[in-house]
């Protein structure tokens, strides 16, 4: 299988994108993103632990624009092909998440590198019974998806054990790239900022609720989640900079 982490697939240089990519990559650092569907779901004393939370999605720019914090979109699958292009190869790379069949798929993708999957089932419960197989890895970058409030729970553990190493939340890119769909979203889409009407055409069944029901909930609830990260730390271009000691309420 063709392995797509080279430049290459970096097909337009955009400066915001590679400076998410350099905070990203540096030692021991945590970063997580946030729509308004995860901001609803966050586990907050583990995004208080993150080092950079970044900001994907319409609805919650736009409130964060209202409160006047006017930060640029950012998302694993914008960012990470500019975060591979500055890697070595053979590089130390695990990938927390999915499937084994899945995982594996990333692995063949990512052969420049040296790849550690590890499931998010059975994968998931013997890593916490036996960091050792985290440890004795000690990647450079670690990939965790795992959803919306444990996947920062996570990234927030493997820093613990492994602190020099660039750790990031990564939703559902994991299961994306190993379809060779890291092109989910066209960049007409991406210009248009209509991911989520084209996730909903893609994903009715899971998705209809998070862009109706729970937007509306987001909409109702917005002032004191914007207050909350607020208590975390500040914003600054790419996103919010968490603060050590960061509120955890």
């Amino acid at each position: 299988m063709t392995d797509k982490s080279r430049s290459e697939n970096v097909s337009v240089a955009d400066p915001v994108f590679e400076a998410m990519a350099t905070r990203l990559l540096t030692p021991g650092h945590a970063t997580s993103w946030l729509n308004h569907w995860s901001l609803l779901h966050a586990d907050f004393p583990a995004l208080s632990r993150m080092s950079t939370i970044g900001f994907d999605g319409t609805f919650l720019q736009m409130r964060l624009r209202a409160a006047g914090y006017n930060v640029a979109r950012t998302s694993t699958d914008l960012v990470l092909p500019y975060v591979f292009d500055r890697l070595e190869d053979g590089t130390r790379i695990t990938v927390i998440g999915t499937t084994v069949e899945a995982g594996q798929a990333v692995a063949q993708r990512l052969s420049r590198f040296n790849v550690q999957h590890i499931d998010g089932y059975d994968g998931l419960r013997r890593l916490k019974a036996n960091p050792s197989i985290l440890t004795d890895f000690h990647p450079r970058l670690a990939i965790v998806g795992l959803g919306a409030g444990l996947q920062d729970v996570v990234a927030a553990w493997v820093l613990e054990q492994v602190p020099d190493v660039s750790v990031c939340v990564a939703g559902g890119w994991i299961d994306q790239y190993a379809k060779a769909a890291e092109d989910y979203f066209p960049d007409w889409v991406h210009n248009a900022r209509l991911g989520w009407a084209w996730r909903i055409a893609h994903e009715p069944k899971r998705l209809t609720k998070r862009y109706t029901i729970e937007a509306l909930d987001f909409i109702a609830h917005w002032p004191q989640l914007i207050r909350r990260l607020e208590a975390m730390g500040s914003f600054d271009e790419l996103g919010l900079v968490v603060s050590q000691g960061a509120s955890k309420v």
